[in-house]
């Protein structure tokens, strides 16, 4: 579905360049196992699974209908061009109006596998179908009944709402009883018929094993009851019962027979039975509490799998699609200028919202998968608190009400303002879904101690304790206990990623604080987050006031970027700004162009490239040249420690934000020159 979307918003797509969005979709779908087509309302006229072909067009067919707007899903007993059975996914174009749908397919052998995956009990055969009731997947003989209608009562019970267990007849002719689901929001129903065989043969099972252990008991109760007439006709068996009982880890039970010898016998094996139960249930409370111990280690262990592994992830996309992000963004900014205002000026600031957002899922990812190198600095919470207030107003609705109360000379909090913005966002957003667009909510800044909160700080250190209070209904234990796992969400399916609770927990843990939930149902919930502060921040804006701004003169660039969509838009977004820019695909090639004697005022770079050179690397080899070259780097994402001497931007960046960093590098070479 994102990828339908993303490809549907494509500007290949707007301008009709097929071509260049056939290579974008090839990109977006390689190594996956689906393929894109792009349709008119009569045609296909594109489609990645056979080569690019000019002029192509073949006639459609209705299966999927035409979307002037918004995305669906649909089955496919056979395409166009695909001449199988196939799932695709289809947006409209963002423009108006639509000229074309973009789809993106896959088989359903996707589906058979994960079907594949349920393993029911008792024979049970599972089925997937579509809103008209046809057979999607199924356990047992996919490929024969994939398409298939399901039987007549299945659609008589979908038609009715008879929803449930019902006995019926399989596709088969197998007699069942069947479970019919209710459908989710594309109309997809489970269908699960257990066979009734199967159901005789266990409850047979069942009854079977009930009279053996009837037997077994009635047999157990007639040897205990000779037990006891031995026991009490001869003394010298209670000695035998408690030997047996101390055999067996028993405790054997206080005895008097009236013959000394025997009463002193029976005396030893209790006492010997009392200190062997004290033995063993003291042996029991340390085996209990070493195994309390072991899964408390393997829980936090498994928990720090898991966080690695999700950052690896985060990580590992976010360089790639920050690329495409920067892209994006350079390319609307080029564009904005030149186009009017109307439709196509405001259809660019829809695609720059977005790439905003996107943009921010991606700072999410890295967050709660602690790939994200937090930026701290000093942050006025008065001043912050107050443009958030201002924003979240008007993305919460008219009946949402946003109170702010900040406690007096608050110092400034030393924490990424960008990752604090995203997590108090993330908060007041749940706190208005949970309320369902309807009540209060209540920000509170004040002074705290952290030794209260699980935070290991010496006992001068002051903390902002920042919390985020709704009346809604409130959560569970249950629920607490999850909320600030990654991808738990108790929204409906496509109302939440359960990313937001999850980016607020590390983005806290990460600054050096800590995330607390408070929460009964129908009491609503308080979210804290414990931050530390700072008495940096007055400093920190009197230095950049009296900060001189050099002016901005043209420079000779050298562009050393790897990715040819990315140099494709902020090359010429430079060279607009009036400088001039040469540009390498590499950081060995850039080298060789400064040794074959070519002057530059400053090097921009990226961190992550191929050869055996990082930007990293540029950096220090052009600062260790005799007149030293100035670098700026760039990165969707690197591994790498940071230099703390390199500035460094983040894609997407704002081209803005590039030239003043050119400028200042420029400029700080020329004062140490001079």
């Amino acid at each position: 579905m994102v990828m339908a979307r993303t490809l549907s918003s494509s500007t290949a797509l707007q301008l009709n360049d097929l071509e260049r969005f056939y290579t974008e979709a090839r990109r977006a779908t390689r190594g996956a196992d689906s393929w894109v087509a792009a349709l008119r309302p009569d045609a296909q006229v594109l489609n990645t699974t056979i080569a690019y072909q000019a002029g192509f067009s073949v006639p459609r067919l209705p299966a999927g209908g035409w979307l002037n707007q918004g995305e669906s899903i649909y089955f496919s007993t056979s395409g166009a061009v695909v001449k199988q059975p196939f799932i695709g996914v289809m947006a409209a174009q963002l423009a108006s109006p639509v000229d074309y749908n973009v789809v993106v397919a896959f088989s359903p052998s996707v589906l058979d596998k994960a079907v594949a995956k349920q393993a029911p009990p008792h024979h049970a055969i599972v089925a997937v179908v579509d809103s008209d009731m046809r057979v999607m997947s199924r356990s047992k003989d996919p490929s024969k009944w994939r398409g298939t209608e399901a039987t007549w009562d299945m659609k008589e019970r979908a038609r009715t709402g008879k929803l449930g267990y019902q006995p019926s007849v399989t596709l088969d002719g197998v007699p069942a009883l069947t479970y019919l689901s209710q459908p989710n929001r594309y109309g997809w129903r489970t269908i699960i018929a257990l066979p009734e065989a199967s159901l005789n043969k266990e409850a047979g099972r069942a009854a079977a094993n009930a009279v053996g252990m009837a037997i077994a008991l009635l047999g157990v109760s007639l040897l205990f009851a000779l037990f006891v007439a031995h026991s009490i006709s001869e003394p010298i068996m209670k000695l035998k019962d408690a030997a047996e009982a101390l055999g067996e880890e028993r405790v054997p039970a206080p005895s008097k027979t009236g013959i000394l010898e025997t009463d002193l016998v029976a005396k030893a094996l209790r006492e010997a039975g009392l200190r062997t139960k004290e033995s063993a249930e003291l042996l029991e409370a340390r085996v209990n509490e070493a195994v309390e111990r072991t899964a408390d280690v393997q829980q936090k262990l498994a928990e720090a799998q898991k966080r690695e592994a999700l950052g690896r992830l985060a990580g590992g996309v976010a360089h790639d699609f920050n690329n495409l992000l920067q892209t994006i963004s350079a390319a609307l900014h080029l564009l904005t200028p030149n186009v009017p205002d109307g439709p196509p000026r405001r259809m660019l600031d829809s695609a720059s919202r977005a790439t905003g957002k996107a943009a921010g899922l991606v700072k999410q990812m890295l967050a709660f998968g602690r790939a994200q190198k937090l930026e701290p600095a000093p942050v006025d919470i008065n001043d912050f608190l107050l443009r958030i207030c201002e924003l979240a107003c008007k993305a919460a609705g008219p009946n949402v009400a946003i109170r702010a109360h900040v406690e007096p000379r608050l110092p400034a909090a030393f924490v990424d303002s960008t990752q604090l913005e995203l997590a108090l966002l993330n908060l007041i957003f749940n706190a208005r879904d949970a309320m369902q667009g309807r009540g209060n909510i209540d920000i509170r800044a004040a002074i705290a101690g952290g030794e209260a909160y699980g935070v290991s700080t010496p006992a001068q250190t002051r903390f902002i304790q920042l919390e985020v209070q709704d009346d809604g209904p409130g959560m569970d234990a249950a629920t607490q206990q999850k909320a600030f796992d990654p991808y738990f969400t108790t929204k409906p399916i496509g109302s939440g990623t359960g990313l937001g609770l999850a980016q607020v927990h590390s983005f806290a843990r990460q600054s050096g604080g800590s995330a607390h939930i408070q929460s009964a149902p129908g009491h609503g919930t308080t979210v804290q987050m414990f931050l530390p502060s700072t008495q940096a921040g007055a400093a920190s804006k009197a230095a950049q006031a009296a900060g001189a701004v050099a002016p901005a003169r043209a420079l000779r660039v050298l562009m050393v970027e790897d990715d040819p969509l990315v140099a494709s838009v902020v090359l010429p977004a430079i060279e607009a700004e009036g400088h001039d820019v040469t540009h390498c695909a590499s950081a060995d090639e850039a080298k060789q162009r400064m040794q074959d004697g070519n002057r530059f005022d400053v090097v921009f770079s990226d961190i992550v490239m191929p050869g055996s050179t990082t930007g990293y690397d540029l950096a220090k080899w052009c600062s260790e040249q005799v007149t030293p070259i100035p670098v700026v780097l760039a990165t969707g994402y690197s591994a790498q420690a940071p230099d703390p001497d390199v500035l460094v931007l983040r894609k997407p960046y704002d081209l803005k934000e590039l030239m003043r960093a050119l400028q200042e590098a420029s400029n700080g070479a020329v004062n140490m020159s001079t």
